[in-house]
């Protein structure tokens, strides 16, 4: 069994994140310190150095954040697809500011690719549509929904005048089981 980490280690790593997107408002992944990201953080390199090799590990972390919430969201609600994206949407909504630097500044351009390219989305989809469809024609499908998807996500996350998640998550479900 997995051992929960302590506040404290949780506290850090979030001020480590909370520096990390601070700095990506300014300058890309590839012109940040460890030196400056500590700083900013106020957290002591050699602490930094415990939980991450470098700003790429901590950037990883942050994105696995993401994937795992959407992985185990998919998972809990797998028969209940607007559940699913409503969940999704609203935790894209509460870390916007993070959201928007990796859909739009090319801090990771795999990121994309990451998410598209999850297991659970694809168990999901082909459990969806897989009956009557050749294999062909499912993976047509399937990058039509999810890219089609994503770029909804993305236009929505973008606006400054948002309809609700509830919203998006409803009009998005409605376009794939149609």
């Amino acid at each position: 069994m997995k051992k929960k980490e302590d506040r404290r280690v949780l506290m850090t790593k979030r001020m480590l994140k909370d520096a990390l997107i601070e700095i990506l408002k300014k300058k890309d992944i590839y012109h940040i310190s460890i030196r400056e990201l500590c700083e900013r953080a106020d957290v002591n390199r050699t602490t930094f150095y415990k939980y991450y090799g470098s700003q790429f590990d901590l950037l990883t972390d942050m994105e696995k954040d993401i994937l795992d919430f959407i992985s185990k969201t998919i998972k809990h609600n797998e028969t209940e697809p607007e559940k699913i994206m409503s969940s999704i949407c609203n935790y894209l909504e509460e870390n916007l500011e993070f959201v928007r630097l990796i859909i739009n500044n090319n801090v990771d351009p795999m990121f994309a690719h990451k998410l598209l390219a999850m297991e659970s989305i694809k168990e999901s989809a082909l459990n969806r549509f897989s009956a009557s469809k050749s294999e062909a024609e499912v993976e047509y499908i399937y990058n039509f929904l999810t890219y089609g998807a994503f770029h909804m996500v993305c236009a929505w996350l973008n606006k400054e005048k948002r309809e609700s998640p509830k919203m998006l998550a409803k009009l998005i479900v409605q376009m794939m089981l149609r």
